[in-house]
């Protein structure tokens, strides 16, 4: 991977991070505050969405584009997860005031200013995520700040609290399906200032900022409940937002990918002003070649012409050799129209001429036909679409659109995080246009006692405690940092309560065993604390060894309702006495005299686990050990005599 000097390039990048809060009920209504899975829906709903006039009577440029798609909203919703506020039949309820103490929390923490009258905003979304076309939204506080590991101090702009947007599913042709179970549940948004200058910062400020979060308990732990965009700019470039970071190790690839595509799109600028290519060079004279290429060797445009599909083409000034300059690894110029073109238009792919045409199947008279049909010359590159007619020609418009914005450098947009460190159009970006206040809601009113109370009540920052429990216990504090991001903190310190004896075992268990478990398909998820505490305590009693406990997970993943005397039973774990381990050791040693013999102390492992095989979670393993090399010993002394 490329390295930059990021000082030099004027990197800048803030982060924003959406936390869903752990209340009971969702933010504007009084529906449960959860996922219901994989359930069918109990009832879908078709909507359609249309852009609306901002407060200064203005559209969201974003928002237009959205529209421009045609988009078909089916949501999906089940009986007794939503209400009619989510379908936007019912006004909101007060706002969720577990919520709002839980946003206030996090805003002391993070050192901020609170304001002490909460205001309610509409912002805009006509993507199809929010049925009313908008999301409710406040700012809670100002003004902040995180310190790094490193010592460096992030500022912070905002808390906002807000709810939660409904879940996209699925998309068929011009239908887009979401589920409401998620729609309104209630999450902050944490804005950093562009105080960020690589991408470590970037990756060590989102780490410490969910680490802050989930050591709250406030919050939900479960896979998507916590969502990170980044805002990335460099010197003569733009802010491009990239959403969906869903991993602390995209961090780096990504804003180098990103610096990457800045870099090459300015180059392309500076490429066309060397030209002396303008702009206005660029005609939006589309030509339709669907009759000449009736016939022609490429066998998808032949079929696609002959099913009733028109192959139109576009001629750009100027343009040779940009479409084929690459700007992230495996991406081009032309990949980035193409991606534009899908998403807004639905239409998949172009063909260009920085491309190998006779790899498409054209034949040299094909290309030079359609080169004299263009009037392109050896500096121009050609674009061809095929599709749908009004499909293609809305698919041209939005080819002339990027290609005109490739005279300006980096156009600010957002873009769709991709798994390999690369980048896709999702949207433009958006604007204040598309907020305003929302007339159904009361301000809010948030009095000095409140924060004090609230203030008086902080819970340790996660980083104080992994340090004191580090220290405390002899382990590592990465270890603490795991369980807070496993959700697990509080039960661990339930469990040290319990049995103090083994730390790293405890540890071991929630973290390791847990996780081997369900990559073998055990649904660990069915474990409660109280399994947990009932199998310390039994590990407390003596009642069973350590080596029992993965079979006893087992057993209460697969049969949660069982209660754990139950489960001892079916397993047959009873308690075996130091005498009964000797005896049966002794058994052991006396049938394998010849091994013994043979092997000397080397025999140890198989007899060990001949002995494991009878007595596996009723004593602990290391006293089977201790006992069976001292058996092993006596009977070696006895073999010389």
């Amino acid at each position: 991977m490329t390295e930059y000097n990021y000082k030099e390039l004027g990197l800048k990048c803030g982060i924003e991070i959406h936390q869903q809060l752990n209340s009971t009920t969702k933010l504007f209504c009084r529906c449960p505050s959860k996922l219901q899975g994989s359930r069918s829906p109990d009832f879908t709903t078709l909507r359609y969405m249309r852009p609306v006039l901002g407060e200064m009577g203005e559209y969201d440029e974003a928002m237009l584009t959205e529209y421009s798609k045609g988009m078909t909203i089916i949501y999906e919703g089940y009986n007794d997860l939503i209400c009619t506020y989510e379908l936007d039949e019912t006004p909101p309820f007060e706002c969720n005031p577990e919520a709002i103490d839980i946003a206030l929390m996090i805003a002391s923490l993070l050192k901020m200013t609170v304001i002490n009258e909460l205001h309610i905003s509409r912002k805009n979304y006509l993507d199809g995520s929010v049925p009313c076309g908008f999301q409710r939204t406040t700012v809670v506080a100002t003004d902040g700040e995180i310190t790094l590991a490193s010592g460096k101090t992030i500022g912070l702009e905002f808390v906002c609290l807000e709810e939660d947007a409904a879940r996209k599913i699925k998309t068929e042709n011009k239908n887009q399906y979401f589920r409401l179970d998620r729609l309104g549940i209630p999450l902050v948004e944490i804005t950093t200032k562009p105080d960020i200058y690589t991408p470590q910062e970037a990756r060590d400020c989102a780490e410490r900022i969910g680490l802050l979060l989930w050591g709250t308990g406030k919050v939900k732990t479960i896979l998507g409940s916590i969502r990170q965009d980044l805002n990335i700019s460099i010197e003569n470039g733009s802010r491009i937002e990239i959403k969906g970071v869903q991993k602390l190790d995209w961090f780096t690839p990504l804003i180098n990918n990103e610096i990457s595509r800045q870099i090459k799109l300015i180059e392309i600028t500076n490429k066309l002003k060397e030209k002396g290519i303008k702009q206005e060079y660029i005609k939006e004279d589309i030509v339709d070649l669907s009759k000449e290429l009736r016939d022609t060797k490429c066998s998808f445009v032949n079929k696609g012409i002959k099913s009733g599909k028109k192959l139109f083409g576009i001629n750009l000034p100027g343009f040779n050799g940009i479409f084929g300059l690459e700007l992230q690894p495996n991406r081009r110029f032309g990949t980035e129209v193409a991606n534009k073109v899908q998403e807004i238009s639905g239409l998949k792919g172009l063909i260009h001429s920085d491309e190998d045409l006779k790899e498409y199947g054209f034949s040299e008279k094909e290309i030079d036909l359609i080169k004299n049909k263009l009037n392109t010359k050896d500096s121009d590159c050609f674009v061809l679409v095929l599709g749908i007619e009004k499909t293609v020609k809305k698919a041209m418009d939005v080819i002339i659109k990027r290609t005109k914005l490739a005279f300006k450098g980096v156009p600010g947009e957002t873009r769709r995080a991709l798994e390999d460190g690369n980048t896709e159009f999702l949207r433009e970006l958006h604007g204040g246009a598309r907020l305003y206040p929302d007339t159904d809601s009361k301000a809010i009113i948030i009095t000095e006692d409140k924060i004090k109370r609230i203030q008086q009540n902080l819970p340790k920052y996660p980083w104080d405690l992994m340090k004191k429990y580090s220290e405390q216990f002899k382990i590592k504090e990465q270890s603490i940092k795991d369980l807070i991001f496993e959700g697990k903190l509080k039960l661990f310190e339930e469990l040290i309560n319990i049995y103090k004896e083994n730390p790293t075992l405890i540890i071991t268990t929630l973290l390791e065993t847990t996780k081997a478990l369900r990559r073998d398909g055990i649904n660990v998820s069915n474990l409660t604390n109280t399994h947990f505490s009932d199998l310390f305590t039994s590990l407390k009693k003596n009642e069973i060894s350590k080596e029992a406990i993965e079979d006893i997970l087992i057993k209460l993943s697969n049969y949660p309702n069982t209660n754990f005397k139950e489960v001892k039973e079916q397993l047959k774990i009873i308690k075996l006495s130091e005498v009964d381990l000797i005896k049966l050791i002794q058994k052991i040693v006396n049938k394998e005299v010849e091994l013994i013999r043979k092997s000397e102390m080397r025999s140890f492992s198989p007899l060990m686990g001949e002995v494991m095989k009878e007595v596996k979670g009723k004593i602990d393993g290391k006293i089977v050990a201790e006992k069976l090399k001292k058996a092993i010993t006596n009977k070696l002394e006895e073999l010389k005599k």
